[in-house]
């Protein structure tokens, strides 16, 4: 059989562009873990017809099949009905289903009415999935020697029913066999044509080994993967991962799946440090980020959003003559934030940004996307000049990518020589 799978996401506000589709990474990734392929994802909009159409080719290709969204209770919640017409079927009202769409509504203290029952509706035969989270539940069901999934769609419901009932019964259903063997590295401070020559110029990869990148804002994912057929795989990607580490050094700041903001929290709790952000264009992103991380009450003390420059001197200490003389984005400024924010909050560590996130506010000598970033400790202040591209949201959330990574570098180089290895 087949270890593939193809995605049928349904939704207008999908293709509206009012609502990001993340139903595509969610799934490849939770498959992976079983060993199963997504090769295909199919967006349609909330039509009887087109669903049907996408189910059809989707069922016609590869044994696994799932299709999300429209299963909630208003009329454009029609993904049961077009399962149930491509599979010559109907959809019916499931007695359990029912009662636990009516506790729902009790505990929440909503009143349960005859729109409310349409989410207590199936696909005639298919084994019901109750939603952890949500109210309408996901489906299983058999057709001959293929399997199909409708699940619900807003994220958190569909990551529910994922990991309560979907992935234990594919873990059942699967025939049992090794997953393909793969090393992740995430690398910030350097771009996807810096990472590509050098490693062009090392001659890597080795035979026998692939390479697939993605690349976000201001991070860069790298897997490398035995080509199939590769002998002794195991050991050919610990070779390629020891050759990897020295040539990529401190760029490489995770080999597994964590944010850079999760790993700023661990080398903070190894240290025993704390942290304290100061923030202009970044307008709090960066305090944000960092308090994302579960219990990172123990090392990040707070931070001051200074966009005024009244508020720049008058909490963070900043020089009035500085801001005159050099402007709010610039060196200067970027240092005394960081070190008043440390000296404020009595930090170990001080974070400050300041630059000009756009699209309004620029000049020729400091234009859209320069963002100074400065870091204050015990051992003095480092600042850099950064030049990035996008609109405001992209220059905001790499301002704050560059402030992490300046920090995780800090605290490697203060650890010493032992661990800048990349281990």
């Amino acid at each position: 059989m087949s270890r593939t799978a193809e995605l049928v996401s349904t939704g207008r506000e999908l293709l509206s562009g009012r609502v990001l589709n993340t139903h595509a990474q969610m799934l490849a990734r939770y498959l992976a873990g079983v060993g199963v392929e997504l090769v295909r994802d199919t967006t349609v909009s909330d039509d009887v017809a087109a669903i049907a159409e996408a189910f059809k080719g989707a069922l016609s290709r590869t044994p696994l099949v799932f299709v999300t969204g429209g299963l909630g209770p208003t009329p454009d919640d029609v993904t049961r009905d077009a399962v149930a017409r491509a599979l010559g079927t109907t959809v019916v009202c499931d007695p359990d289903a029912l009662a636990f769409v009516k506790q729902r509504y009790a505990q929440r203290r909503r009143t349960f009415n005859p729109a409310s029952a349409r989410q207590a509706l199936v696909v005639q035969g298919a084994a019901v999935l109750p939603n952890p989270v949500g109210i309408a539940p996901g489906e299983r069901l058999q057709v001959d020697d293929r399997v199909v999934f409708v699940l619900p769609g807003p994220p958190a419901e569909f990551r529910a029913v994922m990991a309560e009932h979907v992935l234990p019964w594919l873990a059942t259903w699967l025939p049992s066999t090794a997953a393909r063997p793969e090393r992740v590295f995430l690398l910030c401070g350097l771009g996807e044509s810096d990472v590509v020559t050098r490693m062009q110029e090392a001659g890597f990869p080795p035979a026998g080994l692939d390479v697939a990148f993605c690349a976000r804002p201001g991070q860069l994912e790298l897997r490398l993967l035995p080509s199939p057929g590769a002998p002794d795989a195991p050991a050919l990607l610990e070779s390629a991962a020891g050759r990897l580490r020295a040539l990529l050094g401190n760029a490489i700041y995770a080999e597994e799946a964590v944010s850079l903001e999760e790993m700023i929290g661990r080398l903070l709790t190894e240290r025993g440090l704390s942290v304290a952000v100061a923030e202009s264009c970044s307008g709090g992103l960066l305090g944000h980020r960092i308090t994302a991380v579960p219990g990172s009450s123990a090392y990040f003390l707070g931070g001051v959003i200074a966009y005024a420059d009244a508020v720049k001197i008058q909490r963070l200490n900043v020089s009035a003559e500085a801001l005159r003389r050099e402007g709010a984005v610039s060196r200067a400024v970027a240092q005394q934030m960081a070190e008043g924010v440390r000296k404020a909050l009595a930090a170990d560590i001080g974070l400050g940004v300041t630059g000009i996130a756009g699209p309004t506010g620029a000049t020729d000598a400091k234009p859209v996307g320069l963002v100074f970033v400065a870091l204050a400790d015990d051992e003095g202040v480092l600042v850099h000049e950064n030049r990035f591209s996008g609109d405001r949201d992209e220059v905001k959330y790499r301002a704050t990518q560059a402030a992490l990574d300046m920090l995780r570098r800090r605290l490697i180089e203060r650890a010493g020589p032992a661990a800048a290895g990349g281990e």
